[in-house]
């Protein structure tokens, strides 16, 4: 049974002071606002990712910052490497205690122009990355007997098809929606909430990439400006409710997913 919280001071509330968190991907982009915030909250943060080199100037960056962080090189699509990274949290901080499943890709392709090698690096890095790594952390959270929560990040792809030329990314993120609600009714008896953030177009290096290589400008732009609240999302806009998520103030918040989205669904 999760405690009743009722008149606890926002700020503890908000604080993840004495816990540690992994975030994947979380080299550059949306997934390193969202290691920053937790740090930020005072969580002990890992910064998990397939680029060494890139993880490490991340956790430099952070630490330069007075933030306690950690770069662990770890590929989601590798189980034995997810397993060493869990290990590695908890060799390093002494606990995990949230687990932010952030890595993943976002192709966009044709069906009759996608092949069964595409359709399964993506089911592989999206989805069952996101299993591996919620599979890892759940049991390090069961064998130390400590409450904690995973916090999957989804899209609102997995609300809606949108724009198309992209089942595998859409088949993908409907299953981390699935996965999400199946880990919270298995898990919360155990103390342990899953969650998951449903962003909508955000501005990251992939999308920055789009715009130049692709010449999508002026199309993304357009996107934005069509949604009620005026423009696409930003990787902070993200990264604020992962750490409401993560927190003490969604003590009582799990299996669902959370739209973020300026609106997008709504219109």
């Amino acid at each position: 049974m999760v405690p009743d919280l009722t008149g606890t001071p926002i700020a503890d509330l908000v604080s993840l002071k004495g816990r540690t968190a992994v975030v994947t991907g979380s080299a550059a982009g949306v997934g390193a606002t969202i290691a920053e915030r937790l740090a930020e909250a005072g969580a002990n943060v890992v910064i998990a990712d397939r680029d060494k080199d890139a993880a490490q100037a991340q956790a430099d960056a952070m630490t330069a910052r007075n933030w306690s962080a950690l770069a662990v090189a770890a590929d989601v699509t590798a189980p034995a490497e997810v397993a060493a990274l869990a290990d590695a949290a908890v060799e390093r901080f002494g606990s995990l205690d949230i687990w932010v499943n952030n890595a993943g890709a976002y192709p966009s392709s044709p069906l009759m122009d996608i092949t069964d090698a595409q359709w399964d690096r993506v089911l592989e890095l999206n989805l069952r990355g996101t299993f591996t790594g919620a599979r890892e952390a759940a049991r390090r959270m069961i064998d130390a007997q400590r409450p904690g929560v995973i916090i999957n990040i989804s899209s609102t792809a997995a609300f809606t098809v949108g724009g198309g030329n992209a089942a595998h990314y859409v088949a993908s993120k409907h299953g981390v929606a699935g996965l999400t609600k199946s880990l919270a009714v298995e898990l919360g008896p155990l103390g342990i909430r899953a969650l998951s953030v449903a962003p909508t177009l955000t501005e990251t290096p992939g999308v920055a990439y789009k715009r130049e290589a692709e010449n999508l400008g002026d199309v993304l732009d357009d996107y934005g400006s069509q949604l009620p609240l005026g423009r696409i999302g930003r990787p902070d806009d993200i990264a604020r409710v992962v750490l409401f998520a993560a927190s003490d103030l969604a003590a009582f918040v799990t299996g669902v997913v959370l739209p973020v989205d300026g609106g997008d669904l709504a219109a």
